[in-house]
Order: C-alpha cells, then structure tokens, then sequence
C-alpha cells in the first residue's frame, strides 16, 4: 500500500480505539513497516544537527567549541575517563575514582552522567577524539528519539507512515533537544525514554511484552533516572489518556493500570544497583540553593513554541517544528476523530502546559525542588504529547481543508499573541507563514488527490507533496538550529576548547611525570575542574553535582577554592598541601601555553602517627597543621583599615622574617598583594563570593626583614565578609621540611592500590595510627593484619586506622553506599520478572 494513498478507515472508528487486551494481530507487514519511517526519522535528525554544526562551523565541523557550559567542564571529562576505565588505564574503576578530589566514589557519577548503554561507544574512538565521540554519541541519541517516536505512532495506530517519519524527526529535533539538552548528553535518554515509555503502555494495554517492558524502563532508569522520573509521570498520563480514549471496559482498563505499574516498579528495582548508590551519594552530596521560580509570561512561552526561538533557562523550549504544531492543532476541527477522543487529548494536553506554570507541579517535574539554571527541563514530555496529538488527528485520516483551516486559525492565534516576545529573532515570523503555507499546500494537494477518482492511482503528486513537507521540516529545524546555537552562545559561554596539540602536549607531560601511587601528580585544574580525568594523574580537582558535602568541608577548610556552589573544586599549589596530600608532581602551564612539571619530596599515600593530636583548626593555617602533624605556621594577630595605596582594605601583622607569607580570605573576590610588592595576586572567587565561588588560600611573599606583613586587598566583588581572624599565615618552610623528612621516615614502606582498595606495608614496629592521604567518605572498610574489616576513623577529613602494636599491614576497600541493597533488589526483580514471564507462559499453553 503506498503510504500517501493510505486507505481511509470508517469514520466511526476511533484510529487508537484500544478494542481489546489482548495482543494486536495485525499482519506482520504492518510491523515492518514502522522500521523505514523510523529509519527515516532517525537519518533526517542526524542531518538535521550535523547541517547545523557545519553551517555555524563548531566542532566536528569548523573551530567554534560546542562544549557550553558544563559539557567541556564536566560531562566529556566524565567521557575521558570512562575511555580510562575501559582500556585499563584509569587509577581506579567503577566503583572508584583515584584521580579526582583525592579519591572519591565514581559508580553514582557513573549513574547520573555516563549510565547510558550507548556511553559505552567512547571507548572505540582514540583518547584524542573524545569530543568527537560525544558529538557522535549525541548526534545517536537524538536519531534514537526520533526512532523510536516513529515506531511509538505506528504502534498507537496504523497511519501514513510518511507522515510518522515527518513527526518523528520533528521530536527529535525538538526545541528542548537542540537548546537544552545538546549540550547535556545525559538528558537526552530522557527524549528516547519518552517514546519507549509511551510503548511499555501500549504493551500494557495489550497484554504483550512483559519482559520487554520491565527491561525497558530499568535501562533508561539506569541510563539517567533523572529525566526518566520525568518521563514516567508522563507515561502515566498517557496510559490514562489512551484508556479513557478505548473502548476497554473498566475491569480491563484497572488490569492494563497494574500491568504498567508492575513493569515500572520491577524495572526500578532492576535499575537499584545504580539507583540506590546516586539516591545516596546525593544524600551526602555539597547543596546547592534552590532557584526561585518565575512563571514565564503567556506570550513568552507561547513563543517558544514557534521556529527560531530561543530562551535557555528561561522559559520551556517546547517547539516541534511548523508541520508537528499545525497538525496537531487541527485535532479540535478534525471530523474524523471521535469528541471523546478530542476532548481526552486536548485536555491532557493543556494540564501539562498549565503544569509548566504553576510551582507546585513545576516543583513536582524536578522531583520536588526548583532547580538552578534551566528551569523547564520537563519540556521535552510536553514536546512529546503535541507530536502525538499531530499523530492522533491525522493517523485515521489526514485533516482536509476545513480542518486545516482551523489549524492555521490557531496557529495564527499563537503568532499574534506570541508577537513581540523579544525570545523571538529576526525572521521567525516570516519562517511561520512560509512553512506554514508549504504544509497546508501539500496536505491539501494530497487531500484532493485522495478525492479525485482520475488521480487516485496517482503517485507522483502525493510523493511530490510529501517531499515539500519534509523539506519544510529539514530546512525550518536546521535554521532554527542555527539560531538556537548561535543566540545560546551569548548567555553560555564555550570555553572548553575541543581535544587539540596542546591538551596532547599537558597529558604526555603529566604522564612522564606521574608515578602512581607513590606519589600523586597534579596536572592541576587550569582548562577544567576536571582535568585529572580529562589529562590524567590525581589532584584536587573535581567537578560533580555529587561532590561529597563534607569533602567540600574538608577541601575550604584547608583552604582550597571551589566555584559552583562548592560542586567544583579548584587547585590548591602549597607546599604543605603537597606534604598532606603527597603531591609530588605539579603540571604548570607558563606564558604561551608552555608546560613545566616541578616536583618536592613528600611522604607516601599512608603514614604513621603515634598520636592524632591536635583539635580542629580554627583557620586554614590550623587545619593544615592538624593533617600535617607539625606546627610550621605563624598566624599573627593584625589589624584592618582602608588602604591608601590602590587596593580597599590593608591587613598589617609581624612574622619572623624571612618567612612566607599566605593569605586566606575565602568570601573576597578581587587581588592582593604586600604593600611593598609589585605583583597582585589574583583571589580565585569571582562571582558572588562566598555562594557561586570561594577564593583559594594565595601567596603573598617572602616577609621582609622588618617583620611587618602589611596586606593589600581589592575588591573587584561586593565581598561577603573579611575574615577577622586567622588570615594571614607565615609558613617556616625549614619547618615543614624537617615535619616531610620525619613523615617519610614513618611512612609506610611501600603501597599498592586497585581499582577502589588501598593496602599498605608499615614500617616494622608501627603503632598508634595509619592515615590514609584519601578522604574519609562513607563506604570505607579498613583491616589490620588481615583481621576483621572497620569503619576507619576521620581525622581531619582523612582515613585513620588504629593500630594495635606491631602493626605489620593496613588494607582498605571502598564499597559503593546502596550497591548491596540496591543488588539484593535487583536479585529479586529478576526472580519476580521472570517468574511472571514463566507463569503467563504456562498459562496461554493450558489454554
């Protein structure tokens, strides 16, 4: 059957009346025939994005960077490292990550940012390509949407497949797709989940695929739980609607009801081994303030439904394209669909927009809190349903020209009300009525072709309309692609530049310089948070809306410096961090880009105290002491008073001279200097100190012979306060020297670690404690001797062991918190699922 003469079914038959529970049989042709439409879908969004890049000239294809915002900052260093994980060249594995925060858990960050099957692709590309297999892992994941969007309509209902294929693309170029999530791979799971959770209903309304179902709804919960919470809600809401839309009875309709329930909830269980450990390391993850929501005004987010719009962050990026709208806005005029059926959709349709503007459902998309940044990441459900109320209108009959007509009259409703929306650029407009126009000279062209008996067998005509529309969809989505990318530069910056020579050049110099794990090296964190999975060895540095919370206390109470929100931890160059932490290699970055590595004696991963003395530190300089065992600083009382000589405010104390100076001024952004220095020396916060950013402890210099240390700050930030007390420290480098020489001789002799255990030789007759340069985090177990697994202590904020006498080795071992739980529900799901597959089985044989 040629799919623009489809023929036209009774009228007095709902297209997705459900007649039965029982599975659809129709002929298997009718299956095969979703795989071209989605086939076709798939290859025109993927044109559709790789046009766009080429003719905005970003990477693959040109030197702009697509990297906005977190993508190069966050998620393709995440890349980077999975690549290390998978060919054996990472410090650590999946459960752990060595290189990042001084050791941190890697499985709920695995979860969240990397948990999609097709993740797994980056590891047959080179290491230097990483930003070339994002782009092709992204470019996959919105071809899949628009598959398995295509194969969902054919599913609900036989239809003109040309026509799925047409809406199919549509969703997958989406406005959200293309200004929301392209440069957040992750959520794209969430625009396939959405189809595929659409079709785990269909199955449940059809009494098919068990099995199929609860595997589908564990991989996209595995694959990002986040927008897949989002997309089960609106699953829910098209079970319902489809079945008020059938003709089931109620009993029926209550049996599909618990059918998808049980799918979801066994599907959840399956996903517990991940889901368990990133519902508990975002328990103890570093918070961030929640936004405040502001209802976007009607004519802004009407706009945001028309082409060449764009408002990241701002409003709900909600456009599927000129054809998708003016289809489904024929739904209310389109004689063929049943009034029960018009009125399910529309109203289904309106409480989702509605829900996108009143906070207790908004709050209620995003798991109950009000994000930072993009506020309308549900978008993509509302993109989704207008697709398939298009879908619903034309699968039984295409709508003729009074139904068109009434489409148009709408569409022109949301131009007008729209008009004057400043998200709307230069030829929106004009780019509306041409493709508008387009669309309904075709649908109509194909209207009286299926009316006119001399040109019913006619082809060339139908196929020359349906060439006009996908035109229409591919120029229209490819421009306002264009424009979406190149209005979103202006608000989110691409800083991140792709994989090139000198990224090479870093990664070889951190390479011949790192010795793991006798030593950390520290590529330090000057093109990302994340560069030691980005260019290898093991820092501070960490980017991760998981940050652990009281690692982020441990890190500022040092004296390190973080910018979001405390969720990105920065580098700290210090001669005494280097002794705690045993930093014996640091990359720097010199004027042209040049790479020099310096390297410091310092003691192992593990060393022995005879006593954990000390109390927790007051100020920095304190802290630091504390960890390192010895006291090394001087910290003068001194006074405050506004300065004279360029900056704002001038600290004046006395230390020994010859001494160096440090200061620590966390809540301050700006510069500082002593007042005899040329130098300023740049204070690491920058915007809102003390809540966005936090400064680093800085160098001032070398105390001069009279003893004074008069401090200079400027501000170039309204400061949240100047800390009182404790700001200034003079280090005695001789020292922290002999408190190096004292900690290499106690140390452990020598240490081995896998992919998320530590193990330690002591030196003969250790005792009293084994501290651990790792951070203390829940999921630690350490031994002595072999002897029974403990929680270890937190001194500081590291691990310490006690030691019985003679203490002779130190074993430790990280487990995931919520991977056994999480696995023990998995074993169950799997024993539940399988036994209902095997039990429905057994019973369609007895019958």
């Amino acid at each position: 059957m040629d799919d623009g003469a489809v023929q036209d079914p009774p009228a007095t038959v709902p297209v997705e009346t459900v007649t039965t529970a029982e599975p659809d049989v129709r002929r298997p042709a009718a299956k095969r025939s979703a795989l071209l439409p989605a086939l076709v879908a798939g290859v025109l969004v993927a044109a559709v994005f790789a046009a766009s890049g080429f003719i905005r000239g970003t990477f693959p294809f040109g030197s702009l960077s697509r990297s906005t915002n977190d993508l190069g900052t966050q998620y393709i260093p995440f890349f980077a490292h999975l690549w290390d994980v998978l060919h054996g060249r990472a410090q650590g594995d999946l459960f752990f990550n060595w290189q990042s925060a001084f050791g941190v858990g890697f499985l709920a960050d695995y979860g969240v940012d990397l948990g999609s099957p097709l993740s797994l692709l980056v590891g047959l590309f080179p290491r230097d390509q990483i930003d070339l297999a994002v782009f092709v892992i992204t470019v996959l994941k919105l071809s899949l949407a628009a598959a398995a969007m295509a194969v969902l309509l054919l599913k609900m209902s036989p239809g003109p497949r040309w026509v799925a294929a047409i809406l199919g693309a549509s969703y997958g170029v989406c406005g959200w797709a293309i200004d929301d999530g392209a440069y957040v791979p992750m959520w794209l799971d969430g625009l396939i989940a959405l189809p595929m959770f659409f079709l785990v209903a269909e199955w449940s309304l059809r009494r098919t695929n068990r099995l199929l179902s609860v595997l589908v709804v564990g991989v996209f919960w595995i694959s990002n739980f986040y927008t897949a919470y989002m997309a089960t809600i609106a699953a829910g809401l098209y079970l319902i609607a489809r079945l008020l839309t059938s003709d089931l009875t109620w009993m029926l309709r209550l049996r599909a009801v618990v059918r998808h329930g049980i799918s979801f909830v066994l599907g959840l269980a399956l996903s517990a081994p991940f889901l368990l450990p990133i519902l508990s390391a975002n328990d103890l993850a570093t918070p961030s303030p929640s936004g405040i929501f502001t209802p976007a005004p009607v004519d802004l987010f009407l706009s945001r439904l028309l082409p060449l719009s764009e408002g990241v962050g701002r409003t709900a990026s909600l456009y599927v394209g000129t054809v998708a709208l003016l289809l489904a806005l024929t739904l209310p005029f389109n004689r063929y669909v049943t009034i029960r059926t018009k009125a399910v959709w529309i109203v289904t349709t309106a409480a989702i927009a509605l829900s996108f503007l009143w906070t207790p459902t908004q709050e209620m998309w995003h798991g109950f809190d009000t994000p930072n940044g993009s506020q309308y990441r549900e978008a993509f459900v509302l993109c989704g349903v207008i697709v398939v109320v298009a879908w619903v209108s034309v699968a039984q009959r295409l709508p003729g020209p009074l139904a068109l007509l009434g489409g148009a009259a709408l569409l022109a409703v949301i131009a007008v009300l729209s008009d004057g929306s400043p998200l709307l650029t230069k030829h929106a407009m004009t780019v509306l009525i041409a493709s508008g126009a387009v669309t309904f000279v075709a649908l109509g062209t194909i209207w009286a072709v299926r009316r006119s008996a001399s040109l019913r067998r006619t082809k060339w005509p139908v196929a020359v309309a349906f060439a006009l529309v996908m035109a229409v969809v591919a120029v229209e989505t490819t421009w306002t692609a264009v424009v979406t990318d190149e209005q979103r530069s202006k608000i989110l910056s691409a800083s991140v530049p792709p994989w090139d020579q000198h990224q090479t050049e870093r990664a070889d110099a951190i390479a011949g310089a790192n010795d793991w794990p006798k030593y950390r090296a520290d590529p330090g964190t000057a093109v990302t948070p994340n560069d030691p999975m980005l260019l290898g060895g093991q820092g501070p540095g960490f980017y991760s809306s998981l940050l652990p919370f009281s690692l982020n206390k441990t890190l500022t109470g040092l004296g390190f410096g973080w910018a979001g929100y405390g969720r990105a931890s920065h580098d700290l160059e210090h001669p005494v961090i280097d002794a705690i932490f045993s930093i014996g290699a640091r990359l720097h970055l010199e004027a042209g880009g040049r790479e020099v590595i310096t390297r410091s004696a310092v003691p192992p991963l593990v060393t022995v105290r005879r006593r954990l003395g000390m109390t927790a530190g007051s100020n920095a300089f304190v802290a630091q002491e504390r960890l390192l065992g010895t006291q090394v600083y001087e910290v003068p009382e001194y006074k405050g008073s506004k300065s004279i000589t360029g900056g704002d405010v001038k600290l004046v104390g006395r230390c020994t001279p010859g001494t160096t100076a440090y200061l620590h001024q966390p809540r301050v952004s700006g510069e500082a200097r002593l007042t005899d220095g040329t130098r300023w020396v740049a204070l690491t916060a920058s915007r809102r100190p003390g809540i966005n950013t936090n400064s680093a402890m800085v160098r001032l210099g070398t105390v001069p012979a009279s003893g004074v240390v008069s401090a200079e700050i400027k501000f170039t930030d309204a400061p949240r306060g100047i800390t009182p007390t404790g700001a200034i420290g003079c280090l005695d480098e001789q020292r922290l020297a002999k408190a190096v020489r004292d900690l290499r001789l106690s140390g452990a002799t020598d240490v081995e670690v896998g992919g998320h255990s530590i193990s330690a030789t002591l030196p003969p007759g250790a005792k009293g404690y084994a501290v651990v340069a790792v951070p203390k985090l829940p999921g630690w177990q350490c031994s002595v001797d072999g002897g029974k697994a403990q929680t270890p202590r937190n001194y500081g904020g590291l691990v310490a062991v006690q030691l019985p006498d003679s203490a002779d080795r130190v074993d430790c071992t990280y487990t995931p918190p919520g991977l056994r739980r999480g696995l023990a529900l998995a074993a169950v799901a799997v024993v539940i699922t399988l036994g209902l597959v095997l039990f429905g089985r057994l019973r369609r044989a007895r019958s």
